[in-house]
């Protein structure tokens, strides 16, 4: 399945760094609210962007090239802030429980992560579509394009459970996409 997404100013600087990722030999995904807004018809506001396929420094180097102002948010989150722009940059990650609340994680990070392991540390399946900015190519491997068509809001993996602030994020997207929460979604 392809899409189309209509860029806002910044779009030009996502495709080009896109081209680079793939120049230098890796793919890189718009992934998260992106996608979504896009595939329900709402103005992209921001863009998180996951690179498979380059290593972390290979990464920072190449934002680095292209951007004045580049901020790596923790060395083992693999997570870069564009300054200026309203663009993250990440690395696919695990991330494994170890204390508690929204903070007591170990992230490590793994350009070589398939798209599905990748996918699953995301909080909702609407959340964990990938949209390929150079080919249009849509991978979808929670079925959240199912659950968008359905309005349903379902967790992307057991791991939900993990980080307390997703059912706040939950109830805002039940409310302003106008989404049933999935009844396991909710047991959770």
């Amino acid at each position: 399945m392809s899409w189309r997404i209509h860029f806002d100013s910044n779009g030009a600087l996502v495709s080009k760094l896109a081209q680079s990722v793939a120049d230098a030999g890796g793919q890189a995904w718009l992934v998260g609210g992106a996608v979504r807004d896009a595939l329900i018809g709402r103005a992209v506001k921001d863009y998180d962007i996951e690179i498979f396929g380059l290593g972390l420094e290979q990464v920072e180097n190449l934002l680095k090239s292209q951007f004045n102002k580049v901020d790596q948010v923790g060395r083992s989150f693999g997570v870069f802030k564009i300054g200026g722009y309203p663009i993250d940059v990440a690395l696919p990650r695990r991330e494994r429980k170890t204390g508690y609340g929204h903070r007591g994680f170990t992230i490590e990070s793994d350009s070589n992560l398939s798209l599905e392991v990748a996918a699953e540390r995301r909080d909702y399946t609407i959340n964990a579509i990938y949209g390929d900015l150079l080919t249009g190519e849509l991978a979808d491997p929670l079925g959240g394009l199912k659950d968008i068509a359905n309005s349903i809001l379902r967790h992307a993996s057991p791991a939900f459970v993990e980080d307390p602030l997703r059912v706040l994020r939950g109830m805002q997207f039940v409310a302003r996409f106008n989404l049933e929460p999935h009844r396991e979604t909710i047991r959770l």
